[in-house]
């Protein structure tokens, strides 16, 4: 599976007793008029990788989806799905930092914004 969106979030990563590490990411999908938020997670040696992500990049993720079920006994069988990340692409390679400079540079402070006097 293949999904296409904005990073929102990247969530602390988390290690188990067993080892075995994850780190989830949220990624904003745009659905119409309405955006979708689809967590991903980053799993074993990739859970690395999610940190070098920036929240406001555009990236291209390739998904495994994945289920199992657990069995909750009086509560009965509960079915999960994750969408654990194989492969990833950054769309948008700028940072935010240069995003912000690009920005001010297109729309620079007039004389008149700035508090202070600096013509004379």
């Amino acid at each position: 599976m293949i999904i296409e969106g904005v990073v929102r979030r990247i969530l602390q990563p988390q290690e188990f007793a067993s080892g075995f590490r994850k780190c989830e990411v949220h990624i904003e999908v745009k659905n119409g008029e309405y955006s979708d938020v689809m967590p991903v997670e980053f799993l074993k040696d990739m859970a690395d990788e999610a940190g070098t992500l920036t929240i406001g990049q555009q990236v291209r993720m390739r998904c495994n989806v994945r289920g199992r079920e657990w069995d909750g006994g009086e509560k009965g069988w509960r079915a999960f799905m994750s969408l654990a990340v194989w492969k990833y692409e950054i769309l948008d390679p700028k940072s935010i930092r240069e995003t912000v400079i690009e920005d001010s540079k297109k729309n620079p402070p007039q004389v008149d914004d700035m508090p202070w006097d600096v013509q004379g």
